[in-house]
């Protein structure tokens, strides 16, 4: 009964990969649709002690059409041999690469053109693993080897001979040949094992239909965790020796699978699932259909001294993985333009599950938090929509962190707009149409109108296809009656092209005795709206419970005035209300002065999470005031502001308070002793940072690393020996990320050298190959100054450790509030032997965000000064 049973699901499969294929006859891409895959088989052997591979790919195709050619990817693949047959009979072919086709298309010219009908194509093929955490890459640990894949977004083609675009979603069959002491796994179980001699023959089920960068090899001395309370084969993998860190993922797991389930209205679609944690790691998580990889950092924590921010970290990002096992996995982007939609909705489901698992840990406020944040890139001319032409899959990826929290934010705006019951059937009712197919965003959008009746594709568009975002102004008339109006929200003394929203506006508004809710969809550039119940608005907070993406202006007393009565507002209100405050600074509708006072009186916020929102706009303020001559009286300013709340709250948890507070304790201690210099904040820190050298069980894991770089600051060089020999001593993951990021966090000019010299020296892992150098930068101008030269002194160094679509992400060195570390940076990497696919958006990204900076600091800077130097004379001790 079960053979014929796996085959009618393997034909059923076949034949919904080839309804998917059909369907994108006109997509975009570089293969065409004359001919397609319709299954691939893949062999290889792999020895992780090795440098080399083998293997060999047997592809059945569907000829559409006659033709001449026949174009795949392969990249880097030395062919052995290759032979193109059909109906029994070999095709002659030449391979053809051009220097201008795009990476790894390979182009067969055919001496007889192939007939309409199948064909069969076979490639042997050799290759070495990649190093540098893309492809099928080798990582060593502990002088053990272990065999990772990164395919996303178009590295499966670095692997072995593929279709590598989205849209050609097929089953595959692998077998591997490892050694016989190895473990092996994929997207898929395993139905046989045999040895043969040394080796180990794996051959695993045939998969449902999948893209080619959803596919996953993981081979080596893995260790293995069952995940009791699931409904389907369920581990934890990790390298030799990590699997005691394993018991937080396995609590995890089940609820948040359940959460999904219930949500979707399916099962989980895949026969077995792994979350398997990478040695190194450079994406933080990868969305592999059912062998899920992650960062070690990012699944692996000790059960017995983790924080409940901590486990809700595990918790939310294992959320957002599974969430693409229905979005992304089961019904796929046809392509790379509609990558913002994969991800953002993750995201945006991520929190949402999250937030029903552990309620407790207000991930909806953090969500808010996000999206203000994200606001503030958005604003800028450089910003790209978040839907836009990729014609690569490095394209997409180039613009994927505005992707999570824009749309993320754009999704959540929309959700109450139309109802959660009317999203989620939308949602549904398009993962049912195009089951185990590919599909696009008009395709979810067309699901949502059918689900509300409203036009969701004509509001989406101006929020994903336009970059920027609106400002939505509400003015109070003498009659009771609001004008509202809109226009692209721009920084001060920018100049771009106009735009228009249909936007979701939602307002909470009081008129001194009862607080209402209005909302309306603003489509024209004005208009004229009465207050519902009547009545004049004492105050009005235009972002209610603020999920609204948009920037908002009330009149400047209304403004001020809802900080004194911040209680009126709810908590997401609170912190919606302070980002948008900030963007308010850098239009030039707000003076520096004022948003350091609001800050300082917000500051003693009973919501913990709101008091975060505080912290990052004074991280606001430091970047664009504070130069290394101000940091003194600013020291003062964050003392005056903050230790009322290190009063209200305590810097060591407390028995009974809320578990957020783990998410905001380490923030708090950390502003008061490094930028508030605070004696008994610096105090504590030298005590804890002591016992945790000692027996890190002991410290708070939350607050042991705010504790260790703490102390760093006036260490000397018997200190920093020890956090060294410390780092490369431990198992610890968590233990290893909180003394490397304690390396960049001495303010000894010497040691930072020293410790800039470990980073390309010691024995970091690649993923680790930044975080010194980000540590020094992230201190003050001169350190900025310093992180800069090191990544132009090591730039070959780094290039050969780091995956080719980070390299851009060094541009980011030359950001801050320096015009002339920039003009370093653009120096630099003019140079063609610096330059790299993307660098031009990063360079432009870079270039904006320190125009912002100065910008601000011309304006403001003086009144700023003034303004922290009396805070400063009232200040009686450090």
């Amino acid at each position: 009964m079960r053979t014929p049973a796996r085959t009618l699901f393997a034909l059923c499969f076949a034949l919904a990969a080839t309804a998917g294929v059909a369907r994108a006859a006109d997509a975009p891409g570089y293969l065409g649709r004359d001919v397609v895959p319709t299954l691939e088989v893949i062999h290889l052997q792999v020895d992780p002690d090795s440098t080399r591979y083998h293997g060999w790919v047997r592809v059945s195709l569907d000829v559409a059409r006659p033709t001449s050619e026949v174009r795949f990817y392969a990249d880097g693949q030395v062919f052995e041999r290759l032979a193109l047959s059909q109906q029994g009979r070999t095709i002659t072919s030449r391979v053809r690469h051009r220097k201008d086709d795009v990476r790894g298309l390979m182009t067969l010219e055919l001496d007889k053109p192939l007939a309409k009908g199948v064909a069969t194509l076979e490639i042997t093929f050799a290759n070495d693993f990649d190093m540098q955490s893309v492809g099928l890459y080798k990582v060593t640990r502990e002088n053990l080897s272990y065999l990772m894949t990164q395919f996303e977004a178009d590295d499966a083609r670095n692997a072995f001979p593929c279709w590598d675009e989205p849209a050609f979603k097929i089953p595959w069959q692998l077998t591997l040949e490892v050694p016989d002491k190895q473990e092996a796994l994929s997207n898929v179980p395993i139905t046989k094992t045999t040895v043969n001699g040394r080796w180990k023959v794996i051959e695993f089920e045939r998969t449902p239909p999948l893209p080619s960068y959803l596919l996953a090899i993981a081979v080596g001395p893995l260790e293995f965790v069952d995940v009791p309370g699931m409904k389907v084969p369920t581990r934890i993998v990790t390298a030799h020796g990590q699997a005691r860190l394993a018991q937080v993922a396995v609590k995890a797991v089940p609820p948040v699978v359940g959460a999904l389930e219930r949500w979707f209205g399916m099962p989980y679609p895949f026969k077995k699932l792994d979350l398997v944690a990478a040695p190194d790691f450079w994406y933080g998580a990868m969305q592999n259909a059912g062998a899920i990889v992650f960062a070690e950092n990012a699944l692996l924590l000790d059960s017995q001294t983790s924080t409940p921010a901590q486990r809700a970290r595990i918790t939310r990002i294992i959320a957002h993985e599974l969430a693409h096992m229905w979005f992304g996995d089961y019904v796929t982007m046809e392509w790379w333009d509609d990558l913002w939609l994969n991800e953002s909705f993750a995201d945006w489901m991520a929190d949402k599950i999250t937030d029903q698992v552990v309620p407790q840990m207000q991930v909806p406020l953090a969500q808010i938090a996000n999206v203000q944040e994200i606001m503030e890139v958005d604003a800028r001319p450089s910003t790209e929509p978040i839907r836009h032409a990729a014609t690569t899959g490095d394209d997409a990826m180039h613009t994927v962190g505005v992707s999570y929290y824009k749309g993320k934010g754009v999704l959540g705006m929309f959700e109450r707009w139309i109802g959660e019951d009317a999203f989620r059937k939308g949602v549904n009712q398009y993962l049912k149409a195009h089951a185990w197919k590919n599909a696009t965003h008009d395709d979810l959008w067309a699901s949502f109108g059918a689900s509300s009746g409203k036009d969701v594709a004509g509001a989406m568009a101006g929020f994903i296809e336009q970059n920027g975002l609106p400002l939505v102004t509400v003015e109070p008339l003498p009659d009771g009656r609001l004008h509202i109006g809109q226009s692209r929200f721009l920084n001060h003394g920018v100049d771009a092209e106009a735009r228009r929203w249909r936007i979701p506006v939602a307002m909470r508004w009081s008129d001194g005795r009862t607080v209402r809710t209005q909302t309306l969809l603003l489509t024209s550039a004005d208009t004229t709206v009465k207050l519902e119940g009547g009545g004049r608005a004492a105050w009005i907070m235009p972002n209610a419970d603020g999920r609204g993406y948009y920037r908002w202006q009330v009149p400047q007393d209304m403004l001020l005035s809802l900080a004194q009565h911040a209680d009126a507002m709810t908590p997401g209100e609170r912190i919606a209300y302070l980002g948008n405050l900030n963007a308010l600074l850098d239009a030039g509708s707000l003076h520096g002065d004022t948003f350091l006072q609001v800050l300082a009186d917000m500051a003693d916020d009973p919501e913990p999470l709101v008091v975060s929102t505080v912290l990052t706009g004074m991280g606001r303020a430091k970047a664009a005031f504070v130069p290394d001559a101000v940091r003194e009286p600013f020291a003062a300013y964050v003392r005056g502001a903050l230790r009322p709340v290190a009063a209200r709250y305590g810097l060591e948890p407390r028995k009974g308070e809320k578990e957020s507070m783990s998410l905001l304790r380490p923030r708090l201690f950390s502003w008061l002793g490094d930028e508030g210099r605070d004696r008994d904040a610096l105090a504590l820190a030298d005590r804890m940072a002591e016992q945790y050298l000692k027996d890190p069980a002991t410290v708070d894991a939350g607050l042991a690393s705010p504790a260790l770089d703490l102390h760093a600051i006036h260490g000397d060089r018997a200190l920093y020996d020890r956090y060294r020999a410390a780092f490369e001593a431990t198992k610890s993951p968590a233990e290893r990320r909180n003394y490397l990021d304690a390396l960049g966090s001495f303010e000894d000019a010497a040691i930072k050298e020293d410790a800039l010299r470990y980073a390309t020296e010691g024995p970091l892992r690649a993923s680790e190959t930044f975080t010194i150098a980000a540590g020094i930068g992230s201190q003050s101008d001169a350190g900025a100054d310093r992180a800069l030269r090191w990544v132009t002194d090591n730039y070959d160094h780094i290039k050969s450790r780091v995956p080719p679509e980070f390299l851009t992400r060094l541009v980011g060195f030359g950001g801050g509030c320096d015009s002339t570390r920039l003009e370093r940076a653009r120096t630099f990497f003019a140079e063609p032997t610096h330059q790299v696919p993307g660098l031009e958006r990063s360079m432009a990204r870079t270039t904006d965000q320190v125009k912002d900076c100065t910008g601000l600091r011309g304006r403001e800077g003086a009144a700023v000064e003034a303004y922290l130097r009396k805070v400063a004379g009232s200040d009686a001790r450090p």
